[in-house]
């Protein structure tokens, strides 16, 4: 904030200057004793008042007048009068002129700080009145609504860089206000390191934009370590993750054109669940995706629930090591699903086609690598489901199932794979099963364990970890705290009664 104060009686001068020294650090104080100065100064442009403070009788211009001319050419400039006589005209004609306050000298503090609090208060407004006119009018013009004409002189030529940040995914369910990441912030630190003439505005909940003055002679490599800490700026200081793509435009070139091909060169590059600065080129190899697509045909016709959810894993940590876009991974997911469903029916009228655009249109709104796992393993399950012809009555569902725990407690069990088996889901398996029990499956088959390994005790088995083996848990520590959870005491304790 720039405060000017204009005062000839240098006691009063210091005065003034020792009663706004609370400013000093945040804002920019310039001092004058006349206003033939003041106004020289304000009128080379290098320093635009935005409060006046001033007395009203001064020799050669007096307050009224500085504060007449300047308002005429800064409109939004906020003035104090300061005056030693109340005299009623004075305040009027100050008022009338543009003056917000009217103070009689000498100022006590508190009326003077209360004073330029509120007309800092009513600059910081009109500055964000006009910033968001102004974002308006460039957001406009980007999406070609407004045409060139319209834009601030600092952005009327084509020497300018535009620098474009996509929030985590196209439609992800998070935007910039969500994750308190402000366009103030961001344009008060562009200003102040990189370009004084910056400017920042989102033009949706993902997509921000950066304009940096530039000139069409700067080097490549300096405008993209620029770009560069700009990136790495915001991803460090909100701990967020983002796709930054960045263009000079050509000469003719729209700002609609250029904004285009930023958004082209982001499609390029977005990755889920990592920041990307620009496309890289990457020469991928596919055949470890193909692998992975040709093993979970396999586990889909063996009904393995448990190796399919493992081949899947393993397919999508290929695609990122290879660094494959959301755009690229559509089209291959698209692939894979209509190839995959044509090698299981063996019939192409009977495949409902799964489209690129209809894939891209939900990795879109994709926050992670998880997320997508499951929603790939619900078509793959569908797939495995109707590759099951033997679906037996519910009735014969559960003893089997129950009977099968008993027979394999020390292998790993997924309810899934019952659910793939006998062509029902997941939910209703669960249910159907408490029903009949009156326990989880989860609680069935730790219940089995227990029984197990109380029998191994008491049969004489001494290796808590041997035990822990014979009914299913890889970690003797984790099986210890089950079995103490389940029967009240430690396998060493029920050993020793």
């Amino acid at each position: 904030m720039n405060i000017m104060l204009i005062e000839d009686e240098w006691l009063a001068m210091e005065e003034l200057l020792h009663l706004l020294k609370p400013y000093e650090k945040d804002h920019s104080i310039i001092s004058f004793d006349n206003g033939e100065d003041a106004l020289a100064h304000a009128l080379t442009g290098h320093y635009i008042p935005d409060i006046l403070i001033t007395d009203i009788r001064m020799p050669g211009f007096t307050g009224l007048e500085v504060i007449e001319r300047l308002i005429a050419l800064y409109p939004n400039m906020q003035a104090i009068m300061l005056s030693g006589y109340n005299d009623f005209e004075y305040a009027r004609s100050a008022l009338k002129l543009g003056a917000k306050e009217y103070l009689l000298k000498p100022v006590p503090a508190d009326e003077l700080h209360a004073a330029v609090e509120r007309l800092m208060d009513a600059v910081y407004k009109e500055k964000e009145k006009s910033r968001n006119v102004f974002d308006l009018t460039l957001a406009g013009m980007i999406r070609g609504i407004k045409g060139k004409e319209h834009a601030d002189s600092t952005h009327d030529s084509s020497q300018w860089l535009m620098i474009t940040i996509l929030l985590e995914n196209w439609n992800s369910p998070y935007t910039w206000p969500q994750m308190g990441a402000s366009t103030e912030v961001v344009t008060a630190w562009l200003r102040r390191e990189v370009d004084s003439l910056a400017n920042c505005f989102d033009m949706d909940g993902h997509i921000r934009v950066i304009l940096l003055s530039a000139q069409v002679n700067d080097r490549e490599s300096d405008i993209r370590q620029k770009v560069k800490s700009i990136h790495d700026f915001c991803c460090e200081r909100d701990s967020i993750i983002i796709h930054t793509s960045y263009r000079m435009p050509t000469a003719g070139e729209s700002m609609e054109g250029t904004y285009q091909v930023c958004l082209e060169l982001l499609e390029q590059q977005v990755r889920l669940g990592a920041a990307t600065f620009m496309p890289l080129s990457v020469s991928n190899q596919m055949e470890s995706f193909w692998d992975s697509a040709r093993r979970i045909e396999l586990h889909i016709r063996e009904s393995d629930y448990a190796k399919l959810q493992l081949e899947l894993r393993r397919m999508l940590d290929g695609l990122r090591r290879d660094s494959i876009t959301v755009k690229q991974m559509s089209e291959l997911l698209s692939d894979f699903l209509y190839a995959l469903k044509y090698t299981l029916t063996g019939k192409r009228s009977e495949i409902s086609v799964i489209s690129t655009d209809s894939v891209y249109t939900y990795l879109k709104t994709c926050r992670d690598e998880a997320l997508l796992q499951q929603w790939i393993s619900d078509r793959l399950m569908s797939m495995m489901t109707a590759n099951n012809q033997t679906i037996p009555q519910p009735k014969q569902i559960i003893p089997a199932l129950m009977d099968y725990v008993q027979q394999h407690y020390s292998d790993k069990i997924h309810l899934g794979d019952f659910a793939v088996r006998y062509h029902v889901s997941i939910g209703y398996l669960s249910k159907l099963f408490k029903a009949e029990t009156g326990l989880n499956f989860s609680d069935y088959i730790v219940r089995i364990r227990m029984n197990k390994a109380k029998e191994l005790l008491d049969g004489g088995y001494k290796k808590i970890s041997e035990i822990s083996r014979l009914v299913g848990y890889d970690d003797p520590k984790f099986f210890s705290q089950t079995f103490k959870r389940w029967t009240g005491i430690t396998p060493q304790e029920y050993k020793r009664k």
